[in-house]
């Protein structure tokens, strides 16, 4: 019987309180963070003000504080290695 190789998964899914998370609706600033290796802890659909279907991802604050300054600063740039 063949081995299988199993996949790490990147998602940290784990219970969170309001006071310690970010949500992005903006998929390009959740793009951004994902390939500089920030990971969203949860992820679910939503509707916006316009009553539009979204995708949240949820993030870890403190795990997202440098990379929101850089996209403050229009610095935030794709790490694709």
């Amino acid at each position: 019987m063949k081995d299988i190789d199993y996949i790490q998964s990147n998602l940290k899914p784990r219970p969170y309180n309001a006071n310690e998370v970010v949500r992005l609706v903006n998929m390009k600033q959740a793009k951004l963070y994902i390939s500089n290796k920030i990971y969203p802890i949860d992820i679910y659909t939503s509707v916006n003000k316009k009553e539009e279907s979204v995708l949240v991802m949820v993030f870890l604050k403190e795990e997202t504080q440098e990379a929101y300054k850089l996209w403050l600063n229009y610095a935030l740039e794709e790490n694709t290695v």
